[in-house]
């Protein structure tokens, strides 16, 4: 049936994907997006979760400046609070006002957040300018991710994710050092206003090169605010669970029931509501697709293996050997040299052995490097050490990258937006695990070694490498449903 022309008789207008990106009457989607809206999805991208970790080297002068320890913990609290919390609502809000204009003002709040914290004058103000910062994040990461992956072609999937994996991966590594570095200069403020003049280059380049389009009609699909009210609940009451059981001494058991009563009950709730929601805050039927399940199930486990080991290294060269906070994030950050590499060889991996061979490979060789770390001394050669952290980058990236490709790869175009939001809060949720679970056993370890003793840590990775272990079942099930989905797809037609 042939298209009716509009009033000029050149047809419809083209239609746009969530990015704002024009859509070809067939459907297909194009190469991808320009380098400038890459290089502006990156750096706001990089901005958010190097914000994961840049603060924490500057909570000693936090305190110095505000008092006590404990209370301080809750300017990193608030932040991985407010994310959590926002982050579902990020696909529908993109849906709806396209993701253009959600990235820009994301990108303008965390901005406005940050100068807060900089100009904060006591610590209830830093706080609750953190919690505004981190909402802006929990948007800004997984829409970052959309502008970046609307409209790419299911081919050129892997070449993308391999670039958006590679800064998810060198944010976190690079924070201690770049932390360090500016809090030794000018200040714990100096964290916090360094995000102000880059938003601001950001900002710019959003409004001049990045294309834009019309949102959906906002008064067509209504909000679902019981789902975000829900979600937000669910996300909320977890982490504070978390936090909870990786505090110090053994947690009192209201303490540590209600989050978790509230986590489980408003996670029902929030089940039911998008399975039955006509409109659904978040598309989890997505799930029913095996490879886009499974691939979510190694997201998870990647989240607890990126992040488990963010704790230990930092602190085993400060406390077992003596380091100061800069010396301590530059050696950790000869990870990322095994993190570029990944990003080189990744795509021609995948193109090779498929994304569950790449994740399979990438898994065995983080275990790999993880061996040395269990047989962590007073004396273990510092270069050992940074190419035991490079194979590990190494392997963390063959990890990362084709999990997400294969998710994304499995739905269709418009399911991006939600696709998005969910691998992005699932990570953070296997992130928030491997940090409870981290103190938990740094502490036993401690408390039989009579302090933060080599031996203490070496204990520590000794059980994330039967962890990890353990992990090779999901990385081994991509695999079977990579090849289940190849047969299916290579089988003729009757």
């Amino acid at each position: 049936m042939p298209l009716t022309p509009d009033r000029t008789g050149q047809g419809p207008p083209p239609r746009r994907d969530p990015a704002g990106a024009s859509v070809p009457p067939g459907g297909a989607p194009s190469a991808g997006p320009d380098r400038t809206t890459v290089a502006v999805a990156v750096g706001g991208g990089f901005l958010a979760l190097l914000d994961t970790t840049v603060v924490n080297v500057s909570l000693h002068e936090t305190t110095v400046r505000f008092g006590d320890l404990a209370q301080v913990q809750w300017v990193v609290t608030a932040y991985l609070l407010a994310l959590t919390a926002l982050m579902p609502a990020s696909g529908r809000l993109a849906v709806r006002f396209g993701a253009k204009r959600v990235f820009a003002t994301a990108l303008a709040v965390f901005a406005a957040g940050s100068a807060a914290c900089a100009l904060s004058s006591t610590l209830p103000q830093l706080i609750a300018a953190r919690a505004v910062s981190g909402a802006a994040a929990g948007v800004l990461t997984p829409v970052a991710t959309i502008l970046l992956t609307t409209g790419v072609a299911r081919e050129h999937l892997g070449r993308v994710q391999s670039l958006n994996g590679t800064v998810m991966l060198l944010s976190p590594l690079l924070g201690p050092t770049v932390g360090g570095l500016l809090v030794g200069a000018w200040g714990w403020p100096a964290v916090y206003a360094v995000n102000v003049p880059l938003c601001a280059l950001l900002l710019a380049l959003t409004a001049w090169r990045v294309p834009g389009g019309p949102p959906a009609a906002r008064g067509a699909v209504p909000f679902d605010l019981l789902g975000l009210v829900s979600a937000a609940a669910c996300t909320v009451g977890a982490v504070l669970a978390v936090h909870t059981l990786a505090g110090p001494g053994r947690p009192e058991p209201a303490a540590l029931l209600t989050p978790a009563a509230v986590a489980v009950l408003s996670g029902a709730v929030f089940v039911v509501r998008q399975l039955r929601a006509a409109h659904p805050l978040l598309d989890l039927r997505l799930f029913g697709h095996r490879v886009y399940r499974v691939a979510a199930l190694n997201i998870l486990c990647l989240g607890f293996v990126l992040y488990s080991p963010m704790m230990l290294v930092p602190l085993y060269f400060e406390a077992a050997r003596g380091e100061g906070t800069v010396a301590s994030g530059l050696l950790m950050s000869t990870g990322g040299i095994g993190v570029l590499a990944a990003g080189w060889l990744c795509p021609r991996l995948m193109r090779g052995i498929g994304g569950g061979g790449a994740l399979l490979t990438g898994m065995l060789l983080t275990i790999l490097a993880t061996v040395p770390l269990t047989r962590l001394s007073a004396h273990t050669p510092y270069p050992l050490l940074c190419a035991t952290l490079a194979v590990r980058g190494l392997g963390t990236g063959l990890t990362i990258v084709p999990a997400m490709t294969r998710a994304f790869q499995s739905v269709r175009p418009p399911s991006i937006p939600d696709a998005a939001a969910q691998l992005n809060l699932v990570q953070r949720i296997g992130g928030a695990v491997a940090l409870a679970a981290v103190t938990v056993v740094l502490e036993a370890a401690a408390r039989r070694s009579h302090g933060l003793a080599p031996a203490a840590f070496a204990h520590s990775f000794t059980w994330l490498l039967a962890a990890y272990a353990v992990m090779l079942l999901p990385a081994a099930a991509l695999l079977l449903a990579d090849r289940h989905e190849a047969r299916r797809t290579s089988r003729p037609a009757a």
